[in-house]
């Protein structure tokens, strides 16, 4: 539990794994003080119900940070701070509407300076003694291994201590930005962590594709945002792939997030946060699980995912933290259950918030917010 005498500052807490991690913190006693963009950020979370449930009070403030990339951005956030979790990043929109131009722009850039900005806040504050950082999978592997144009070999897991060299563009899709932009700012803070010896260390945590329930989504079509999306499509009748099969479900990627507080995990060190999957698992899991949409075609089981196999070894993170990650059975229950709850609300009326939801031909895929 998090003591009273402990202030954490959050990152990216109105995202899917920064929502699900800042409940986690105020569950464990912790004093907290999210960075957003804006005031109507702050309201927003506020409004939830997960959060208004727990009655934080004084226990959550605010900071406004409208731009991670401006100089000092984070200097004022960190006044007083003991530990900082750090999730924010830019995101793929899951097409192509950053144009090949502008990749380095929207991501490495972002991706690397905000990271620098806030080790830099930290180191300047004095008063921080972890920091933990939302890496990803993504950042271990080589893209022609995640897309399957390699076959790693099944002999050699992808291990917490895989590093890859950075690749600079142009890139051939917003999934391949983003992947470097993870690849930059993990060497990029080791880089300075080695320079700069700060009193303070660094917890690199690596997640897979990210599956949970998505409180931040408040319509089904909220909801086919990020990598639940790639579950969702597939249960909805699209075709599509290949993907890496590794997957974590949201709520061990929050109870991770925390735990790294504990001064007991080892610092300066990544953690892999993922196991093995197969996308078309969901398939049989939701025919078992939800008949009942199966029969009235919200769901459907003409979908297919190919799945890209990468062995993986989390033991050390299994070791460390005290826990064996949920299924992927798990994961794609929760996944579902929300989607069809919001799918039912808006057929029934109940707090529509939406003009409709999402038609079969409608479906997105957006499969690269794969940490955050």
């Amino acid at each position: 539990m998090g003591s009273q005498k402990d202030l954490v500052l959050i990152t990216g807490a109105t995202g899917h794994v920064g929502s699900w991690t800042l409940v986690q913190l105020l569950r464990e006693g912790y004093r907290v003080r999210a960075a957003v963009r804006s005031q109507a950020k702050a309201a927003a979370v506020l409004a939830r119900p997960q959060i208004q449930a727990l009655k934080p009070g004084h226990r959550l403030s605010f900071v406004i940070v409208p731009d991670i990339t401006a100089p000092g951005a984070y200097d004022n956030a960190v006044e007083g701070t003991t530990h900082i979790i750090h999730i924010a990043s830019p995101l793929a929109s899951g097409g192509n509407g950053v144009p090949l131009s502008q990749h380095d722009a929207h991501f490495i850039q972002p991706a690397v300076r905000g990271t620098i900005s806030l080790l830099e806040a930290a180191n300047s504050g004095g008063t921080v003694r972890r920091i933990v950082i939302t890496s990803s999978f993504i950042a271990l592997v080589p893209m022609d291994e995640l897309n399957g144009r390699r076959q790693r070999d099944p002999s050699k897991p992808v291990s917490p201590n895989d590093r890859i060299p950075f690749a600079p563009g142009p890139y051939e899709s917003e999934f391949a930005a983003y992947a470097a932009s993870k690849v930059a700012a993990l060497q990029q803070a080791e880089a300075w962590m080695e320079r700069e010896r700060p009193p303070f260390d660094v917890v690199h945590l690596h997640p897979g594709f990210v599956l949970g329930r998505n409180d931040t989504a408040t319509t089904a079509g909220q909801a086919m945002q990020g990598t639940n999306s790639v579950v969702l499509a597939l249960l909805l009748g699209k075709r599509f792939g290949p993907y890496a099969g590794a997957t974590v479900h949201a709520s061990d990627v929050a109870r991770a997030h925390v735990s790294a507080l504990d001064p007991t995990v080892l610092g300066n060190q990544s953690y892999i946060l993922s196991q093995s999957a197969r996308w078309n698992d969901a398939i049989a899991i939701a025919k078992r699980e939800f008949p009942k949409a199966i029969k009235t075609k919200l769901l459907v089981t003409g979908g297919s995912v190919k799945t890209t196999p990468l062995p993986i070894d989390a033991s050390l993170t299994e070791e460390t933290f005290g826990f064996r990650f949920a299924s992927y059975e798990d994961q794609v229950i929760n996944v579902v259950e929300h989607f069809l709850e919001l799918r039912l609300r808006k057929k029934t009326g109940v707090q529509m918030v939406s003009a409709s939801a999402p038609k079969k031909q409608q479906v997105v895929v957006n499969v690269s917010a794969i940490a955050c």
